[in-house]
């Protein structure tokens, strides 16, 4: 089986190729992880380092952007001690591929800033899943991830050092905090992808109308790139978003060119 490989569906929205480093598990254990629910009898909260022997390989041969991970989270708690994220980045830097990256994990991803600040052609981006601002809130939500602080403290660090950053706003489990968390974080993330909560009979009681039309303004007073997600679309006006905004390959990296 290849390790990087083209997601399906929503996953396809995020990057056109993605790459997970951890499989079976994810010490973060959110309660809406898809993962958790679709392997029930096979996942845990015990993340295994994969075997990457053939990413050199693969990697040779991918021009457009890699996303980690889909599958686990690339800084779960697990990689403190197997570091198999940061062997990953060693690979695809020296293939001078285009990486994303998408954490819970707060400021264990600064372990590998001098990767990013060094990356080839600056073609790299660190981003968090930002849900609440709660501490209370992820605690139950979101037990084994990092609270918002850290989030935020991680891309504050990555934005001073000329990284570029961005966030993803999804599942909006209740659209007051992740409104907040938007907007505590307009000054360190560069480009926004914002989504909806899926799967879930609470999320049909939601006004997201009202969601997707503060966090639309919110993002565009602050004069941010921004993505809106195909399942929240439909609760706004025709006409109110930009081609940009409604292209899931907008804020995608440069291509590497192969040789």
């Amino acid at each position: 089986m290849a390790l990087i490989y083209v997601p399906k569906g929503k996953a396809r929205e995020y990057s056109p190729y993605a790459l997970n480093v951890y499989s079976c598990g994810c010490d973060h254990q959110c309660k809406y992880c898809y993962c958790a629910n679709i392997m029930s009898g096979s996942w845990s909260d015990k993340a295994r380092p994969r075997n990457l022997n053939s990413l050199e390989n693969e990697a040779s041969k991918i021009n457009r952007q890699i996303l980690l991970c889909f599958m686990s989270d690339p800084y779960c708690t697990a990689d403190i001690k197997y570091q198999q994220t940061r062997t990953a980045l060693l690979t695809l830097g020296r293939q001078s591929c285009s990486v994303a990256i998408l954490t819970k994990g707060g400021t264990r991803c600064l372990r590998d800033i001098d990767l990013f600040t060094h990356w080839p052609d600056a073609r790299i981006k660190v981003g968090a899943t930002l849900t609440f601002v709660s501490s209370e809130k992820l605690a139950h939500w979101e037990p084994g991830a990092a609270k918002y602080e850290d989030r935020v403290a991680a891309l504050e660090a990555m934005h001073n050092a000329g990284v570029k950053t961005w966030a993803s706003i999804e599942p909006v489990v209740e659209p007051d905090e992740s409104l907040a968390a938007i907007e505590r974080s307009l000054h360190c993330v560069d480009a926004y992808k914002i989504g909806k909560w899926n799967h879930a009979k609470e999320a049909k009681q939601i006004d997201w109308a009202d969601f997707g039309l503060r966090a639309v303004n919110m993002v565009r007073r602050a004069g941010k790139r921004l993505y809106v997600k195909d399942d929240l679309r439909p609760f706004l006006l025709d006409g109110f978003l930009t081609e940009q905004e409604c292209d899931c390959d907008s804020l995608e990296l440069p291509e590497r060119v192969c040789v």
